[in-house]
């Protein structure tokens, strides 16, 4: 996404969170963000699409900071996991998003509702790839129906932790704690046969949306040897210069790069390019988890 665009869609959800989503109109959009109404039907046809943009973008961020997250920590830690789950759960809070999300939900939109739903699935059908590469395939049947149980047990836990004035509580604790309870639900799961979802209705309606982001590795490239024209020691360089041979090959060899993606963050860790390197990091590994989860499904 464009810087442009990006802004844009800045300026939409300021006005989101602090007008509303039904009393903020595509005029105030534009005045806010300076641009003519041309640029903005350029990049949205419509309110709601602006609104899915904004979405798309949270899912994005979020995604990254998992990827930077798992990079060389075992995919199966469930202390990674539960960081990883936190993850979007902060950026809603953090950007006014659950304010919007309650709106749209309490809304007479229909469209809204679908596409707020839309996204409510793309994190459980997350959520149920993870359970499996934690717990196994045997666990593809059922992982939708754990995601459902799991996040309301964090909502649930949220609320009351509120209510009981408990504001000491992370959402990563809750996580953590939720993940435990969930273990043993799943074993229940797993060795009693038990499950109220149709696995074939389930699976029809994670097909629905399957809208991702593309990662183009080209420019992560071209980002990656703008790093050796700077002023780097010859051990960054090194790193760079092996990530990079690595991603031409035909076939990425996903350990060796999660060794390699590791080493390049730890290299740049305390300089001035840090951010710089954690998100291309990012930007890479959530590349080849992409893919992973692609071909899995």
């Amino acid at each position: 996404m464009n810087k442009r665009k990006k802004a844009v869609i800045d300026h939409a959800l300021q006005l989101f969170v602090e007008n509303g989503v039904m009393k903020t109109s595509i005029q105030q959009i534009i005045q806010s963000a300076g641009i003519s109404k041309g640029t903005f039907y350029n990049y949205f046809s419509s309110k709601t699409e602006c609104i899915e943009a904004i979405l798309e973008q949270a899912r994005y961020d979020a995604a990254l900071l998992r990827s930077e997250i798992m990079i060389g920590k075992d995919p199966t830690d469930l202390n990674v996991f539960a960081n990883q789950i936190a993850v979007l759960w902060n950026i809603n809070q953090i950007t006014g998003l659950n304010v919007i999300y309650e709106e749209i939900f309490h809304s007479g939109e229909d469209e809204l509702k679908e596409l707020v739903l839309r996204h409510r699935l793309r994190e459980f059908e997350w959520f149920s790839l993870r359970l499996c590469e934690i717990f196994g395939d045997e666990m593809r049947n059922n992982g939708f129906e754990a995601a459902v149980l799991f996040y309301g047990m964090m909502q649930h836990f949220s609320i009351a932790c509120k209510i009981l004035n408990q504001n000491s509580t992370t959402i990563e604790e809750i996580a953590s704690t939720s993940l435990i309870y969930l273990e043993k639900i799943i074993y229940l799961m797993l060795h009693e046969n038990t499950a109220i979802f149709n696995t074939d209705k389930v699976n029809v309606l994670l097909s629905v949306s399957k809208k991702r982001y593309q990662v183009d590795i080209s420019e992560i490239i071209i980002r990656l040897e703008n790093l050796v024209a700077q002023n780097i020691t010859n051990s960054q360089e090194e790193i760079v210069m092996a990530i990079i041979e690595e991603l031409n090959r035909e076939s990425t060899r996903k350990v060796i790069l999660n060794a390699f993606l590791k080493v390049f963050i730890d290299e740049f860790r305390g300089s001035e390019l840090e951010q710089v390197v954690k998100e291309i990091a990012s930007l890479i590994w959530y590349d080849v988890r992409t893919q992973q989860l692609h071909q899995k499904m």
